[in-house]
């Protein structure tokens, strides 16, 4: 959208909610270079943001003076797919998914932010965020208008969270160490995993959470 057309904008922290589909919380994706999270919402909660939505797109859409193409919002019902009869099932408890996402570089390369998550203390966790399907999370939004060509609509940006309860991404398989009895044998000490932080530099903006 032109730099001189105003964009409404609307800051919105939801209630609790498993986080399902793609995550990067805290590193961006090397395809996109975004953060992204989709989280469920309660069928009231849904319902209720849904509505707080569409009049903001509608205030968007006067803004652009009633011209273009009304994209749909970032937050619709929760259906799944049934391999069995190849058609989406609406959810049961009539929930609601949420698909955020927030930028993470600019034109030139440049790390210009990164989203803020706290625990459940309210302390800021500084450590990479593995979270994997299951995780349960209330996420800080900024609803924010757009105008991109002839299509007019409201974006979801990930500010950031507040994790409830941690489904830690492995990277694969799990492996259950149960099916093992001790043995004698060899006993030699497996090496020490080593982790490696990027060194990028960070122009992070600051955003205040509430939660």
């Amino acid at each position: 959208m032109a730099n001189n057309v105003q964009r409404v904008k609307m800051n919105y922290t939801t209630g609790k909610g498993e986080l399902v589909g793609f995550i990067t919380l805290t590193t961006p994706s090397k395809q996109f270079g975004t953060y992204s999270a989709s989280i469920l919402l309660s069928k009231e909660e849904g319902e209720t943001l849904v509505a707080k939505l569409k009049e903001l797109r509608k205030e968007q859409y006067k803004l652009v003076q009633n011209k273009g193409t009304l994209k749909d919002l970032p937050c619709i019902p929760y259906t799944t797919y049934n391999e069995a009869t190849g058609e989406n099932v609406e959810d049961a408890e009539g929930r609601y998914i949420l698909k955020t996402a927030n930028k993470a570089f600019n034109k030139e390369g440049k790390l210009v932010f990164k989203p803020q998550f706290i625990n459940t203390k309210k302390e800021k966790i500084t450590g990479d965020l593995k979270a994997a399907e299951g995780t349960i999370a209330r996420l800080a939004i900024l609803f924010e208008g757009y105008k991109a060509g002839a299509n007019v609509g409201i974006s979801a940006k990930l500010i950031g969270g507040q994790i409830i309860n941690l489904v830690e991404y492995s990277g694969g398989a799990s492996l259950s160490m149960d099916a093992f009895d001790v043995e004698e044998g060899y006993e030699g000490i497996g090496a020490e995993a080593v982790t490696t932080e990027s060194k990028v530099e960070e122009t992070v903006d600051e955003e205040e959470l509430y939660f």
